[in-house]
This record gives structure tokens, C-alpha cells and sequence, in this order.
């Protein structure tokens, strides 16, 4: 059996996770980016598509970073993490459902990517000052 400290230990920058969202009618995975004192997660989704609303926006365009199915074996098709938005959560919140498994671990970003991921948020105009201090430092 999972214990909730034990599950906290594998929400970490870089993991990536499926779980259920209330406003969202299927499973999505995400990856987490970071987190405050307070432990609020950070994270953005994953997605198989970018979305067209953002293909008209060139600073979120240019935030969906392409990740590989060969290199992700867990994912259907070759994907985007969509690191426009950042959406958070709370750590206990996402322990608790991986010990109930709404919530499933899945892997982790390689750490090319897991780099030109913090290397294109933290160069980008799109996060405000303090997202950056407490998220992606």
C-alpha cells in the first residue's frame, strides 16, 4: 500500500502524471514544473494536439514543446506540453489521488527536456516575475 509521504516523494519537477481534472471529460497527463512553500504544485498539461485558438497567439505557440512517443512510451502519440499556461494544484490533493490511483504515475521528462523546458519558461514573457520565483527557479 502507498502512503501519502510516499506518494509525495514522487511529485517532483519533471514527473509526469494522468490524472482526472473536474472541468475535463477524460484523463489528461501533466508534468509537474515546480512548487511554493505552501506546496501548491505547478504543472502543465500534456496534450496530442495543439489546441487552434494558440496556432493564432506566436508567444503560446512558440511554449508547446514537443515530446516523443518513442521516448514516452506511456503516451499514444507524439505530444505537446503545453507550458503557456501554468495550472496548479495542491501536493496533498495529488498524493492522495495517486494512493486512491485517479491519479497514476508515469514516468519522468528526460533531462534534455525537462531543460529546454525551464530554459524556454524562464526566458518567456508569458509567466509574471513571481510565477518564475516560485515555479521555475
Amino acid at each position: 500500500m502507498i502512503t501519502k509521504d510516499i506518494a509525495r516523494l514522487a511529485i517532483v519537477r519533471g514527473a509526469i502524471l494522468l490524472g482526472h481534472f473536474d472541468d475535463i471529460d477524460h484523463q489528461k497527463f501533466f508534468v509537474v514544473i515546480g512548487e511554493n512553500e505552501n506546496q501548491l504544485i505547478g504543472f502543465f498539461f500534456i496534450n496530442s494536439n495543439i489546441h487552434n485558438s494558440i496556432k493564432q497567439k506566436q508567444a503560446q505557440l512558440e511554449m508547446q514543446m514537443p515530446i516523443k512517443k518513442s521516448q514516452y512510451p506511456f503516451l499514444k502519440y507524439d505530444s505537446w506540453i503545453g507550458a503557456n499556461k501554468i495550472t496548479t494544484i495542491s501536493k496533498d490533493k495529488i498524493a492522495s489521488d495517486i494512493i486512491t490511483k485517479s491519479t497514476q504515475i508515469k514516468g519522468n521528462l528526460t533531462d534534455d527536456d525537462l531543460s529546454l523546458l525551464l530554459d524556454a519558461i524562464r526566458s518567456s514573457k508569458l509567466f509574471s516575475k513571481i510565477e518564475k520565483e516560485t515555479f521555475f527557479k
